[in-house]
C-alpha cells in the first residue's frame, strides 16, 4: 500500500524548463519525484521523437507537422527559446535519448500519442531493457491493446480527459474499457475524478493516476481523494504540499 501518491514531473519539470526537452528531464532527475511523463510522436523518416503536440509550432522556432519533418530537419529546431532566451538551443529529443538519460533512475510514464508507432515503441523499450522501469499509457486503447500483445509485462494504463467523468456511468464504462484493453490503470484528468470514483477503482484494483495538477490546494484535494499518482508542471510544489 502506498501511504502517499507518485509524483509524476509532467513533461519533465516543464513549469521552469522547456517541456519534453533533455533539460527538462534533467532537472526532474534532481528532484525526489518519483516518475518523469514525457510524449511519443515519428517523424517523416521513422525516427521517434519526443514531443506533445502534432505539430512543431507551439514549442519552436518552426510551424508544420511532425511527421512532416525528416529526423535531420527536427534536429535543428530550436526548442527551447519560446519557454526562455537561457533557454535557446534546446532541441526535440530522441525516444533513445531521453530514455538513455533517465536509465531506471526514475519511472518513465510513455504517452503512446499515435497508435501505429506502438510496435516500434515497444522494440525500443525491449532493446533498452526498460520493461521494469517505463509505463506505457495513451488516450488510444488500441495502443495499449497492441503493446499488451508484444509485451505483456510491461505496466499500462488508458488516459481519460475530464468528459470521461461526466457521470457514473460513462466513468464506469472508461474502467470497462481500460480492463478490456488490458490495462492495469487509469490515468484521469482531475476534473473527473471523485473519491467514490477512486474508491470503485480501488475496489477492482486498478491504480489511478491524474493530471496536471498546479495548484497546491488541489493537489491537496487529490491527496485527500487517494489518488495514486498525480501529474504536474511543478512537481516541487506537489512535492512541498507532501512535505518534501
Amino acid at each position: 500500500m502506498r501511504t502517499r501518491p507518485m509524483v509524476i514531473a509532467h513533461r519533465g519539470f516543464s513549469g521552469r524548463y522547456p517541456e519534453n526537452t533533455l533539460r527538462s528531464f534533467s532537472e526532474a532527475l534532481k528532484l525526489p519525484v518519483d516518475a518523469i511523463e514525457l510524449d511519443v510522436r515519428r517523424t517523416k523518416d521513422g525516427v521517434l521523437v519526443v514531443i506533445h503536440d502534432e505539430t512543431v509550432d507551439r514549442t519552436t522556432d518552426r510551424k508544420g507537422r511532425v511527421r512532416d519533418f525528416t529526423w535531420s530537419e527536427i534536429q535543428k529546431l530550436d526548442a527551447g527559446s519560446w519557454k526562455g532566451n537561457e533557454f535557446a538551443g534546446e532541441r526535440i529529443p530522441r525516444l533513445e535519448e531521453a530514455l538513455e538519460l533517465v536509465n531506471g533512475q526514475k519511472v518513465v510514464f510513455l504517452e503512446i500519442k499515435e497508435p501505429d508507432t506502438t510496435e516500434q515503441i515497444v522494440e525500443t523499450l525491449r532493446s533498452l531493457d526498460a520493461f521494469s522501469w517505463v509505463k506505457i499509457g495513451s488516450f488510444h486503447a488500441q495502443a495499449i491493446e497492441t503493446a499488451k500483445k508484444l509485451a505483456p509485462e510491461i505496466p499500462s494504463s488508458l488516459i481519460g480527459s475530464a468528459k470521461v467523468g461526466a457521470s457514473d456511468e460513462t466513468f464506469a464504462d472508461f474502467v470497462k474499457d481500460a480492463l478490456k484493453c488490458g490495462a492495469n490503470s487509469i490515468t484521469v484528468n482531475y476534473a473527473g475524478l471523485t473519491p467514490e470514483r477512486i474508491r470503485y477503482c480501488h475496489q477492482r484494483c486498478i491504480f489511478v493516476g491524474t493530471w496536471t495538477v498546479n495548484d497546491p490546494e488541489l493537489a491537496k484535494r487529490m491527496i485527500a481523494m487517494g489518488v495514486d499518482a498525480i501529474a504536474s508542471d511543478f512537481p516541487d510544489s506537489v512535492l512541498t504540499v507532501l512535505g518534501h
